[in-house]
Order: C-alpha cells, then sequence, then structure tokens
C-alpha cells in the first residue's frame, strides 16, 4: 500500500525543511512507496523557497509535490486540497511542526489495511505520551471537547489532534464534501465521516516539542471554532454532507 502525507505549511521557513526531511527518511526505511504533499498557504517567509529546495534536492524513490495557495486560505482549506491531490491507498495529514513522533504512521497503515477507514491521534488515550500542556489551555480544551459532543458521537474526545489517517476512499469521500476552512475542519471531516457510517478507530501519540512558539489563541481561536460548530450543524441540516 502507497502512502500519501499531506503537510500544511504557513510560514514555516524555519521548520519545513527538517520536518521534510525527516518524514522522507522515515518514509524511505519503512514504507515501499509514498509522496509528501506540502501546501503552502501563502506564506509570506521563504516557506516557499525552502519547500523549492527541498524538491529540486530529492533524488529519493518518495516523491515530493508543492502546492501553493495565492492567499492564506486556512488549515482546512489547504488539507482538503492536498487530500484530492493525494494518490496514496493511506492518506495522512500532520501539522508543519511535526508534533509526534512517526513510528504510528505504519500501526495508522495496518489498522487501515484491516478494514478501518480513518484513524485519529488521540491525545487523551491512556497509552499516549504528552509534552507539557498548560493548564488554561487543557480546560480550554476539556471544555471545547464537552461541547463538541453536541455534534460528534462515539465518545471522540480529541478531535483537533494534527494527525489523522484515511484510506484513499475515505479521503475522497469526505474531503469532497468538506467546507469549513479554518481550525475547526477537524470537527467537520469526522462528522461526515460518521454520517457516512465510515469507521474510525482511535490510535495513541507520542508528542514531541518542535515549535517553542504557540500558533493557537486561545480566545480568537476558540470563538472561531466555536463558530465553526455551528457552521456545522447548518451545513448537515442543508444536506451539503449528504
Amino acid at each position: 500500500m502507497s502512502i500519501s502525507i499531506i503537510i500544511p505549511a504557513y510560514n514555516e521557513e524555519l521548520l519545513i525543511s527538517s520536518t521534510i526531511e525527516a518524514i522522507r527518511q522515515h518514509l524511505i526505511e519503512n514504507f515501499n512507496d509514498g509522496e509528501i504533499i506540502i501546501i503552502n498557504d501563502g506564506s509570506t517567509d521563504h516557506t516557499q523557497l525552502a519547500i523549492e529546495t527541498m524538491i529540486a534536492n530529492n533524488s529519493t524513490k518518495i516523491s515530493l509535490k508543492l502546492l501553493n495557495n495565492a492567499n492564506n486560505r486556512g488549515k482546512g482549506f489547504s488539507v482538503r486540497r492536498g487530500m484530492l491531490a493525494s494518490s496514496g491507498n493511506v492518506c495522512v495529514f500532520i501539522d508543519a511542526d511535526l508534533p509526534f513522533k512517526l513510528d504510528v504512521l505504519q500501526e495508522m497503515q495496518t489498522r487501515i489495511f484491516n478494514d478501518f477507514d480513518i484513524v485519529i491521534g488521540d491525545r487523551n488515550n491512556p497509552g499516549s505520551k504528552l509534552v507539557y500542556v498548560h493548564l488554561i489551555r487543557k480546560t480550554a480544551g476539556r471544555i471545547y471537547s464537552s461541547i463538541v459532543q453536541l455534534v460528534i458521537s462515539d465518545g471522540i474526545t480529541d478531535t483537533q489532534c494534527g494527525l489523522k489517517g484515511f484510506s484513499a476512499e475515505s479521503a475522497k469521500c469526505i474531503f469532497s464534501k468538506t467546507r469549513i476552512n479554518g481550525f475547526g475542519f477537524d470537527v467537520e471531516v469526522l462528522r461526515i465521516a460518521q454520517k457516512h457510517a465510515l469507521s474510525i478507530s482511535k490510535i495513541p501519540v507520542e508528542m514531541i516539542n518542535n515549535r517553542l512558539d504557540s500558533r493557537v489563541h486561545l480566545i480568537r481561536d476558540s470563538i472561531l471554532m466555536f463558530w465553526n460548530l455551528v457552521l456545522i450543524k447548518a451545513n448537515e441540516w442543508f444536506g451539503y454532507y449528504d
């Protein structure tokens, strides 16, 4: 089975080259075939140049592809674009700062091979190993998770983990229907999956801290994510996810 790794990137010039290299080496050592698709989401730094340099110097069997958004469109838009452009039997998106150890990719592929449609990282799993999370952020996450249960069923308590894998068929089914462009797209993805009775497996993750600063603005992004929940319910009511 071939694997596609989708990486949305916005102003990631400091990390994107090391992220691509780490994933490329992991795929070379552990998979027969693969591609890495990086979506440059209208970056204003040298992210595009860093990616183009990696592509120009790539002589391995792992394909590197760059998709450029003309403007900053959001993580949801970028992941959607990458997923719909992917060619692997297994399609995984991961955050550009590579916050998780990559050994989990083999288990994700195995579970999808064994007939799960979707495998999602679950930081609340007892087997997960996490870096320090500030109490305020942890509390906000728990509150959001409680509210998300009004939209998502089946005890999925960690919708925002930046590591999710899909079979090629489920990826095309889901991402051809998603409409949320921002951070709230994760909930939308899982809701569409549930509406289409796709099987979801939760997997423990081991986090690593590659980013010194947080890209999440707690108040602003929380408001936007709550608004996204309203949009998801409205989109469902209008039949956009059918």
